[in-house]
This record gives structure tokens, C-alpha cells and sequence, in this order.
């Protein structure tokens, strides 16, 4: 790692992202002790001792054990109270309940999966980190595990994900960290930088009146049949892009403020730059 400097909101889901041998994992291993620092510091805000959750990317189990057991050894290791009434707790949220008494060495790589993010959460963590959480899954298995993630958004829990699946990381981040040669590139967020959004129009009617309302404003893209209109605009400026739509008797069958997609912040962080170079 090279001066690895960022910071992460409460509450706040990121994403950590970058080329094969990047860095991710020896950045993981670093926040969670796993690899020795030679120099730096994380701090939890005010928190000295929060308290931090970790899911590998390749996570193990007491293969001979039940999945409750499992579970239950972690909270007591942790001292937490009641750690039988806990363990069947986390169990039944993560739609493990029917096979608790089950032996782990018959769960599917999945069950493992949901089995790992609730060892990871049974004792009330301030940070998860998880490193590579849809490796290796079916898609099946992936989106149950983007629903669980999307579970924890205002839940005040902050996440740091690392993943090589960008769509996921569209669907579940609020932010992305971007990493190279074991240096952070930038954090951005998925809101344009420059405080633009883009507004994408669909018009039953589009005509030279419609054209003409919409004459002024920076138009990026028209689809081939002219009803799907994208347009960056400051956001504050889409009511009066509708109303003047409207007003042109424009029939608005939809409109909806289009994300920047990951695919796209990372083709600017690292494929744009270096074909400049």
C-alpha cells in the first residue's frame, strides 16, 4: 500500500474497486489486522473500540458443526448475552432457521454465503467488510445476497464491499473507492461530480415544438425514433424541463433521473485515463 488514505460515512455502503492485483485484498487484510501496517492508523470517529465485521472472500466454518453452533461459538467467544436466543435469531433472518441443526459440510456455497454475513453481524458490528462477496455464485444466489445487502441501507451499519461485479456494486453502493498499484485513485460518489444529473425523457409526440422547448439545454443522447430524450441538467432544472415539455404539448409517457453507472466511473478512472496516456 502507498499513502491508502479514505473515509467512509455512517451508514455509508462502499464499494472498493480496481484491476486484478490492485490491492483490494491486502487492503482488507490491512483494516482488519490480518496483514501487519508498517505505518497509518483507521479510526472509528470518536470510537476507539468499534467493533468490526469481516466476511472473507473464501470464508471457513467448523465443517463438523451445525450451522447454529457455528454461530454460537462466535457469540461466545464475543461474551454477548443470551448467545443461544442470538444464534437462532441471526439464523432466522438470514433463511437459514430450517437448517440450523444441519451439518455445514452439506450447505451449498450460498447457504455458506448468507451463513458468513450473519457470523459477520451476530455481534452488532459498526463496520462490515466484506471482500469478494459474489464470487463464485450463481445468479440465483447473487441477487438473494444483493437483498440482504440492500437490507442494511439505513440500518446505520457501514459497509465496505470489494468486488469485480459492477452491476452489484451499481445496486447496492452509495459510493465508490477506486484503487491501483495499492494507491486510492479517487472516491466518488454515484451523483455527477460537477452537481448534474440526467434526466431521460420518453415522449409519445416528439416534434418540432418539443425540439424547440428543449433547445438550450445540453441534450446528450436522442434514440433513433426520437421519443427517448437524455439531458444533463442541474437538478433543480427538471421541473422546468418538464413543465416546457409539457407546455409544447409533449405527451411525457416517462421520466426518471438516470445513475451514473460503475461501468462508466471505472472506464473514466482507469480505460479513459490510460488511453490518454
Amino acid at each position: 500500500m502507498d499513502g491508502v488514505s479514505f473515509e467512509l460515512m455512517y451508514g455509508e455502503i462502499c464499494g472498493l474497486v480496481g484491476p486484478n492485483g490492485a490491492g483490494k485484498s491486502t487492503l482488507i487484510k490491512l483494516i482488519m489486522g490480518i496483514e501487519p501496517r508498517n505505518d497509518g492508523e483507521i479510526v472509528f470517529g470518536d470510537d476507539e473500540n468499534a467493533i468490526v465485521g469481516y466476511v472473507p472472500e473464501r470464508p471457513t466454518f467448523f465443517e463438523d458443526l451445525t450451522a447454529f453452533y457455528n454461530l454460537y461459538y462466535i457469540a461466545r467467544l464475543n461474551n454477548l448475552p443470551e448467545p443461544e436466543e442470538i444464534s437462532r435469531k441471526m439464523l432466522a433472518e438470514f433463511g437459514l432457521e430450517q437448517r440450523g441443526d444441519d451439518i455445514l459440510r452439506t450447505f451449498s456455497k450460498g447457504m455458506k454465503q448468507r451463513l458468513a454475513i450473519a457470523r459477520a453481524l451476530i455481534h452488532s458490528p459498526k463496520l462490515l467488510v466484506m471482500d469478494e462477496p459474489f464470487s463464485g455464485l450463481d445468479p440465483s444466489m447473487v441477487m438473494e445476497l444483493r437483498g440482504h445487502l440492500k437490507r442494511l441501507w439505513g440500518t446505520g451499519l457501514t459497509v465496505l464491499v470489494s468486488s469485480h461485479d459492477l452491476n452489484e456494486i451499481d445496486q447496492v453502493c452509495d459510493s465508490i473507492v477506486f484503487i491501483k498499484s495499492g494507491k486510492i485513485i479517487k472516491k466518488e460518489g454515484f451523483e455527477r461530480v460537477d452537481g448534474n444529473v440526467t434526466l431521460q425523457l420518453t415522449v409519445l409526440n416528439p416534434g418540432k415544438n418539443v425540439t424547440n422547448a428543449l433547445s438550450g439545454h445540453n441534450i446528450v443522447s436522442v434514440s433513433p425514433d426520437g421519443r427517448t430524450i437524455a439531458i444533463v441538467a442541474l437538478r433543480t432544472e427538471v421541473p422546468g424541463i418538464l413543465k416546457k415539455v409539457i407546455d409544447s404539448g409533449g405527451q411525457v409517457l416517462e421520466s426518471k433521473l438516470v445513475q451514473r453507472k460503475a461501468e462508466d466511473m471505472y472506464a473514466d478512472v482507469f480505460l479513459r485515463t490510460e488511453t490518454v496516456k
